[in-house]
């Protein structure tokens, strides 16, 4: 049985072998496209040991593109003989390689671009009743570099993160999300997570009476206005209750905006500290006395 086992595979056998492509160098700048061969097949003529080893590990084809490449092109052509060339400098010496099944071998490539897009932040954040965030959430960075073929990322303008979900939030917010990066190997980011910053503050309710500043009023005309101030309400932190005052809000009535028929003007807020919230004037309209 032994002697008949290397009688037999000591023999040459012929049969179609597939193997798989691998690109390698490919020149700085370009990238392979999606479109391209990932595989090739051809008859291998060997011993029928060589042939037993390949066909357990079936061989990987580097093709180094750095060595066909025009500068400036688009595609790179690699012709039947030079694939089988190719195919044979990396097999076995004492193998032959026949019928290469890709007759002309043109691989796509494409210019490799950068782009920098905006980071937004996908959220549901609820808050326990009384606390509120302090102005805009804050993403460090809001934007990231992506790279990738130009056809791919042409219409990528943002990159959102995954959904952040908190619930009875009562401090100060400060987490680390991970990007929703799309499933294309072909982009690249320059990071895939960003940090959240939020300011939580508790607050509550405040009420303050503001006297109302009347303009453009005529020079000849006396009048009283009916209330002459008005109730502003708003939200406010705890720390800041004590630090607001009428001083720095400013309402007016502008006379040349007055209801003739009805004898009224609109109250308008024109300056009010940044520090508050969901700001509100009691007095929708304001009553006026022409004196005479």
């Amino acid at each position: 049985s032994f002697i008949w086992f290397l009688t037999k595979f000591s023999r040459e056998f012929t049969a179609i072998l597939e193997s798989e492509i691998e690109y390698v160098n490919v020149p700085h700048g370009l990238v392979i496209t999606d479109d391209n061969y990932d595989f090739v097949s051809f008859d291998l003529t060997a011993n029928g040991f060589d042939f037993l080893f390949y066909k357990i590990n079936k061989p990987k084809i580097s093709i180094d593109l750095s060595n066909y490449y025009d500068e400036g092109g688009t595609i790179i052509t690699i012709s039947n003989n030079e694939l089988k060339r190719i195919i044979t400098s990396q097999l076995k010496h004492d193998i032959i390689v026949n019928n290469v099944s890709i007759d002309i071998m043109q691989i796509q490539i494409d210019k490799l671009e950068t782009k920098r897009v905006k980071v937004s932040l996908v959220e549901s954040i609820q808050f326990v009743n009384g606390y509120k965030p302090i102005g805009e959430y804050r993403l460090v960075p809001d934007s990231i570099n992506i790279s990738g073929p130009a056809h791919h990322i042409d219409t990528i303008n943002e990159v959102n993160t995954i959904v952040l979900k908190l619930t009875d939030v009562n401090e100060n917010i400060s987490k680390e999300i991970d990007l929703n990066i799309s499933d294309d190997l072909s982009i690249s980011y320059s990071q895939n997570t960003v940090n959240l910053d939020v300011i939580v503050k508790e607050f509550t309710q405040k009420s303050i009476s503001v006297p109302i500043t009347l303009i453009n009023l005529p020079s000849d005309l006396n009048l009283n206005l009916i209330p002459s101030s008005v109730t502003v309400t708003f939200d406010i932190s705890m720390e800041d209750f004590n630090k607001i005052n009428a001083n720095e809000f400013s309402v007016i009535c502008d006379f040349y905006n007055k209801n003739d028929l009805e004898n009224f003007m609109i109250p308008n807020l024109v300056k009010q500290p940044s520090e508050i919230l969901n700001i509100e004037i009691k007095e929708d309209k304001i009553d006026y006395l022409i004196l005479k």
